[in-house]
């Protein structure tokens, strides 16, 4: 079977992924790294793209972070804010956005799609290392769920410039429930999706049933990252700093930027490692800085903000009516232990997945995406990205004084309900009617009859579009 590749771009990093032979597994870059950073640089006349482009961040680099705020066809002024502040190239905002890169004696201009399209050609340039056979790249992208469909075919048109052969774009909560097969399973069960990104979190409870998967609640927080917490650790290092030296690298914005990037990488050691070395070469007016930092006391400088990333977790789970039983854990920063200890405290019942590193599930199941389309070629690729029309009203199924709600608003078109009935020996005759209120008349224009056969039967109700079929098995 030919390889089939997935790719979750954020703000702050990419992930490529590849499925052959019934497995996904994550590409690692020219560095040997399983995530790049999805940074890109102008250094002189040369363009930087990920790990190059984050590290040192010299001055004489003009850099853009979180581009893909701006991919988002309904960005606002925070979105700009936020990237105007992270990055040291200037935005120009006028009939459209224009970043404006100057480097040394050089001066170019650019704009998100144009950028999005340099990342997505280094990850095609990674992609094309890994086959061995010439062809096209067949690729699934995923996108947050909030994202409209213009925003969605943005990224497909920045893929495709880079060399890839797109096949579809699916949510960031589905692509992680793909990661993990969640939608195979046989019961019916209700997932929390929870993604902790360098800028974003996102929050789902994912209804799946019958190889469907249904969005049942979403939170999306532009205010909430693991930002936050590197700032934190940046700070704490910059008061350790000033203790010892006399020197505030808060007053230098260069000296902030290396702390920030220190901060970045140390954070992630403490993910895996009970302590991390910081390093920082002429940190401030020459001098070098050397320290230890161990993960408690890590946890104790992020503590403070736990209830903030716990907050939109929790209020999704008291306003949902049912049981969770399962919980995603995707994001980078969702690899720090004591975020997840705390969201998997929410739900002690519910299982925590955790067999894949949360910064590769989105990109994971993506590929397992592309893999399973490319095993059926009989299909339309391009059919796979109409939109899907969703039943928009609840049915209820009325019969022996009992009503059931058996397909609710928002089922997907083709859908399934089983009802175990046990009439009694001395009914003869039982009656289904169908009802778009509990309280309401049937609106059937024929009730379902059914001979008792003192003994208990099932009654499966199918929906197919807006027609519901009952059969008696």
């Amino acid at each position: 079977m030919a390889t089939a590749y997935g790719i979750h771009l954020g703000n702050n990093s990419a992930c490529l992924a590849s499925f052959t032979n019934g497995t996904a597994s994550v590409i690692a870059n020219d560095a040997g790294d399983r995530v790049t950073p999805a940074v890109v640089a102008l250094n002189g006349s040369e363009w930087e793209i990920g790990l190059t482009a984050k590290s040192g961040q010299a001055l004489s680099k003009a850099i853009v972070k979180h581009n893909k705020r701006l991919m988002n066809c309904d960005w606002n002024e925070e979105d700009l804010t936020y990237v105007e502040t992270s990055s040291t190239c200037r935005i120009q905002n006028e009939d459209k956005l224009t970043y404006e890169f100057e480097s040394g004696e050089t001066t170019q201009y650019s704009n998100p799609d144009n950028i999005a399209t340099k990342i997505y050609a280094k990850l095609f340039t990674i992609a094309s290392h890994s086959v061995k056979n010439e062809g096209d790249l067949k690729l699934v992208l995923a996108a947050p769920l909030h994202w409209s469909n213009e925003s969605r075919e943005r990224l497909v048109k920045c893929a495709e410039l880079a060399g890839f052969d797109v096949l579809q774009v699916i949510s960031e909560p589905a692509a992680a429930l793909l990661a993990y097969n969640v939608e195979d399973t046989s019961e019916e069960i209700n997932v929390l999706v929870y993604r902790l990104g360098g800028s974003s979190c996102d929050v789902s409870i994912v209804n799946v049933a019958g190889g469907f998967i249904t969005i049942e609640k979403n939170i999306f927080r532009s205010d909430l990252g693991g930002q936050c917490l590197t700032k934190d650790l940046a700070n704490y290092i910059a008061q350790e700093v000033k203790q010892k030296w006399k020197l505030d690298p808060q007053e230098s914005r260069r000296a902030m930027s290396k702390l920030m990037h220190h901060a970045d990488n140390c954070k992630h050691v403490l993910s895996t490692l009970n302590s991390a070395h910081v390093f920082i070469e002429s940190l401030l007016d020459g001098v070098d800085w050397s320290q230890n930092v161990s993960r408690a006391r890590f946890e104790n400088i992020i503590s403070s903000k736990l209830s903030a990333y716990v907050e939109p977790a929790q209020k999704l789970i008291e306003s949902f009516n049912g049981k969770i039983h399962k919980i995603v854990l995707s994001g980078g920063s969702m690899k720090i232990p004591k975020l997840q200890s705390a969201i998997a405290n929410l739900i002690p019942d519910a299982e925590v997945l955790t067999g894949i590193n949360p910064d590769e599930v989105i990109a994971m199941g993506c590929a397992r995406q592309a893999g399973m389309l490319i095993d059926v070629p009989e299909f339309n690729m391009h059919d796979l990205n109409t939109e899907v029309e969703f039943l928009g009203k609840d049915i209820y199924l009325k019969y022996l004084d009992q009503t059931t709600q058996i397909f609710k608003e928002g089922a997907a078109p083709f859908a399934q309900h089983v009802s175990n009935v046990d009439a009694g020996e001395d009914v003869k005759n039982v009656s289904f009617s169908l009802h778009e209120d509990p309280n309401g008349e049937q609106f059937a224009a024929e009730t379902f009859n059914v001979e008792s056969l003192n003994k208990p039967f099932t009654l499966k109700a199918t929906l197919q579009h807006s027609k519901v079929v009952l059969q008696v098995e």
